[in-house]
This record gives C-alpha cells, sequence and structure tokens, in this order.
C-alpha cells in the first residue's frame, strides 16, 4: 500500500437515493475473514487483494449492535407496525445526545437492517421505482425549504433557486409517497434550532410528518431542549415522538454500565478481521479504552480501526493483536485529547484535596 492513498471515489453520490443504498447494502453487509490457512497458502498477489478488502473494511468504519442501535431498531420496529395501515401522519422517532455518542452510526446500522429486510421480502421492489428508506442531513445553515431541498436532491426531484417554498414542499411530499419511502431519516436536525426561523422549521417538520407515508426518524443534539421541540409549536412535535434512548457510555453511573461497556468494546473487537486478537482480549483492553476514549462510541471505533490497519500492513498474521502499547501511538480526536486533560485536572485536584495541611505549629516551626 503507497502512502498518501486517494480515496476511492467508485461509489455513488451519497445525497441520491441510488448512490445510498449501494452504499448502504455495501456497508451493512459484515466482512467474513477467511480461515487462516487458507490465508497463510495465498500467493503474494492474491494475499495482497485480501488485505486490501480488510483494510478497505476497516477504513468504512465498523458496525456492531450496540445498545444505541438495538434501542432505536425495536423503537422504529415498534412505529412501523403503529404507522402500518394510516394513511398520511403517523408516530416517529427521535435521536438525542451529543457528538460522538453513535446515533448517525445507528440510523445508518437500522436504515440498512429496513432495507435487507424488504429487499428479501420484495426483491424487485426497487427495478419499479420504490425507494424503501432515505436519509438526509440539514446542512448547517439550516432553514425550512433547505429540509425540502436536501429530500429533493435524494429523490432526484429537479428545483430551481427561484422554487417557492410551498411548490417545492408539495413536491417532495408527492414525491416520498410515489416513491413509497417506509422510513425517512432527517438528521442533524439542530441546525434548524435558530430563534429566527425555529418555529417555521417546526412547523415544517410537522407538516412534512403529517403529510407522507413514511415513519420518520428526528435525530441531533439537544433536541429536547431545542426550539424544534418546546413552545406551543414544539409541543406538536414532541406529541409525535417517540425517544429512542442513546446509551450514554460516557456515564459509568448508568445502570449496567459495566456490562454494556465490556459488550460495546468486545463486539468491535470480533469484528475486527484480525488472526491474533479475539474475545479473550476484551477484560485486558476494555478499561484502557475507556480512559483513553472517554466513552466515545466514535473514539473507540476510530482507535481500533486506526491499530488494526497499521496490523494489516506489516503483513504478519500471527502478529495482528492489538494491545495496549499499540493503542497509545493512535491519533486522538480533539474531544478525546480534551477529555484526557479533564481527566488530569481530576486526579491532580484530588492529590490537592488529599494533601495534609500543615498545622499552625508546622507552620510556625517551617517559618522559623
Amino acid at each position: 500500500m503507497s502512502r498518501y492513498r486517494r480515496r476511492d471515489r467508485s461509489g455513488g453520490d451519497r445525497n441520491h437515493y441510488s448512490g445510498y443504498l449501494a452504499w448502504l447494502r455495501d456497508h451493512h453487509e459484515a466482512f467474513k475473514p477467511l480461515p487462516l490457512d487458507q490465508v497463510t497458502a495465498m500467493g503474494s498477489q492474491e494475499r495482497l487483494n485480501y488485505d486490501e478488502q480488510r483494510h478497505a473494511y476497516l477504513s468504512r468504519g465498523i458496525t456492531v449492535r450496540s445498545r444505541t442501535v438495538r434501542n432505536l431498531d425495536d423503537t422504529v420496529d415498534q412505529l412501523m407496525d403503529q404507522n402500518h395501515a394510516r394513511r398520511g401522519g403517523g408516530c416517529g422517532a427521535f435521536l438525542s445526545a451529543p457528538s460522538g455518542y453513535g446515533k448517525t452510526t445507528a440510523i445508518h446500522t437500522v436504515l440498512g437492517s429496513v432495507l435487507g429486510v424488504i429487499l428479501r421480502e420484495e426483491p424487485t421492489c426497487m427495478q419499479s421505482g420504490q425507494i424503501p428508506v432515505a436519509y438526509i442531513a440539514i446542512p448547517a445553515s439550516g432553514t425550512q425549504k433547505s429540509i425540502y431541498q436536501a429530500i429533493a436532491d435524494y429523490l432526484g426531484i429537479p428545483y430551481t433557486a427561484g422554487t417557492y417554498e410551498p411548490e417545492l414542499a408539495t413536491m417532495v411530499r408527492n414525491g416520498i409517497n410515489r416513491s413509497q419511502i417506509d422510513l425517512l431519516a432527517i438528521d442533524e436536525v439542530q441546525n434548524l434550532d435558530n430563534a429566527d426561523r425555529a418555529e417555521s422549521a417546526a412547523d415544517a417538520l410537522r407538516r412534512l410528518g403529517d403529510e407522507v407515508d413514511a415513519t420518520l426518524i428526528l435525530a441531533g443534539i439537544d433536541l429536547e431542549h431545542s426550539t424544534i421541540t418546546l413552545g406551543s409549536r414544539g409541543a406538536q412535535i414532541a406529541n409525535r415522538y417517540t425517544r429512542a434512548a442513546v446509551f450514554d457510555y460516557s456515564d459509568e453511573e448508568v445502570t449496567d454500565y459495566q456490562s454494556a461497556w465490556m459488550s460495546l468494546v468486545g463486539g468491535m473487537i470480533e469484528a475486527l478481521p484480525l488472526y491474533a486478537t479475539g474475545s479473550k482480549d476484551v477484560r485486558v483492553l476494555a478499561p484502557y479504552l475507556k480512559e483513553m476514549t472517554g466513552g466515545s462510541v466514535g473514539m473507540l471505533n476510530s482507535a481500533l480501526t486506526q491499530v488494526a490497519r497499521t496490523l494489516i500492513k506489516n503483513g504478519n498474521l500471527q502478529d495482528e493483536k492489538i494491545t495496549i502499547d499499540r493503542l497509545r501511538g493512535v491519533s486522538r480526536t480533539l474531544q478525546a485529547e480534551r477529555h484526557e486533560l479533564s481527566q488530569r485536572d481530576v486526579v491532580d485536584s484530588k492529590k490537592n484535596i488529599q494533601q495534609p495541611q500543615p498545622t499552625q505549629d508546622e507552620s510556625d516551626e517551617q517559618k522559623g
């Protein structure tokens, strides 16, 4: 593998349904490592190709059925069943947590599961123009019109800068219903939380949820405290949406935290296509990974896949073992660096508190 590798651009545009669904089907498939003896017997070029497949899989980011994924999956299953016979409208799910908690990964994982089930039951549905699932992200300069524009881009609906919002809204609503989208996820909803336009954005989301034959997922940061879900207009959304709980791996006071963290780390380690690392390493690595990542699912994923890619490049199957020493060398996100500094401050403050203070006589003696 050469240095400064160029990005693989073989996939389609993920902002359009054709590119996104193709990516989702590929991303949803777990990599299945070949038996060790079969890999050992490979010729040099065959081995190079196999290692490239392992590298590409890790580069995409590994996914596991974390607590958050299971919670969202169960919530979506219940809501789609509840909305089954409705015509327009229905109840939806919302996913709210700080960055790094695995919200977007959970959405893609559940969308992939829904798509997989639909395609197994109706293998030719997409050939007849159906688009079973959809994912859009609200841009940073979010407006109610930007919601419709993002969906129009996903569905390939042509519009111009001069297309009026009511007309665009009608085009999008009709496009969703014609495409028979069953599950529509709208991410980065916090970008609509602007004092000047939040109420109109809340109205747009409410109307969209009322007028289309799809179950909606709204996801973002701190949505339960945003103007999108508060006030008289936001209450209409709050009354229609059910929270899918996001598990907080940074909070060690959460019930059953220890087993949840061990399960997450174990699932990610098992998903790594390595030949000398397995579930037996979880108990050794999990405490250090918690200290290192602060419970960030994104940073955990990054740390493990960084080391795994390096081990694959080294070319020694018997040495593909993740260790604490190797984890110390990974590149950390800025948030992970901040967590490490804050932990140091906590330790230093505890040391200062525990340090015995000199008595008055000791102080006088020191001065003397």
